[in-house]
């Protein structure tokens, strides 16, 4: 379950370090692109939420997504809780309301990427690091146009962030779920669904594809 618990995998069993010199973030923040945006999940949500949308509980929690904007920022520019905005990189425009929050400082900005209809992807560029070639996703440089109309408040009072208390839990706990009177194995009735017969023919009444 668990790699190099004891060594690496090298005669030695140490493990081998890559030096890397520290470079300068691929997109650059100027006058007219000022705000540095970053991005990355929910804790509610996997991904876009693609699946963990579909379940109610979490869906309260986060019904839609939101940009956080430090107070500072905010007082600075006008905005408040549900106030919308448009948010422009060199590669293209996503509006979404804003949340006030100080789990971000100064000009930085936080887009969870749950998403299909505007994903982050309209923003960030093509570049890479020079090193790994892993995306520079968090280094995108973003204009913030506020918008001269307001929403609700697009997180909801039940969510875990207003009490700062969470609730723990040691890792997946998957054994939770299982016992679960409501749960059931995938594949049993009713949502039981019949792919094929093993030699390409597919049988069987209202299938789902």
């Amino acid at each position: 379950p668990l790699l190099y618990t004891k060594s690496f995998h090298f005669p030695d069993g140490k493990a081998r370090l890559f030096p890397l010199e520290w470079n300068e973030p691929c997109e650059q923040q100027d006058e007219e692109y000022d705000i540095h945006l970053n991005n990355g999940r929910l804790m509610e949500h996997f991904h876009e939420g693609n699946m963990t949308y579909r379940v109610k509980g979490i869906r309260e929690e986060t019904p839609e997504r939101f940009l956080e904007v430090s107070p500072g920022l905010a007082k600075e520019r006008g905005i408040q809780n549900g106030t919308w905005i448009d948010v422009t990189s060199r590669n293209g425009t996503i509006r979404v309301k804003a949340l006030v929050t100080d789990r971000v400082q100064g000009k930085q900005v936080y887009l969870p990427l749950t998403s299909s209809e505007g994903p982050i992807n309209v923003l960030t560029g093509s570049m890479v690091d020079k090193d790994v070639h892993t995306p520079a996703y968090k280094e995108t440089a973003v204009r913030l146009t506020v918008l001269p109309f307001h929403g609700d408040n697009p997180l909801r009072p039940l969510n875990f962030r207003y009490s700062g208390k969470p609730t723990p839990q040691n890792g997946v706990e998957v054994e939770r779920k299982w016992k679960r009177s409501d749960y059931r194995l995938p594949g049993m009735p009713p949502e039981l669904v019949q792919i094929g017969n093993g030699n390409g023919h597919k049988h069987g009444s209202g299938q789902k594809h």
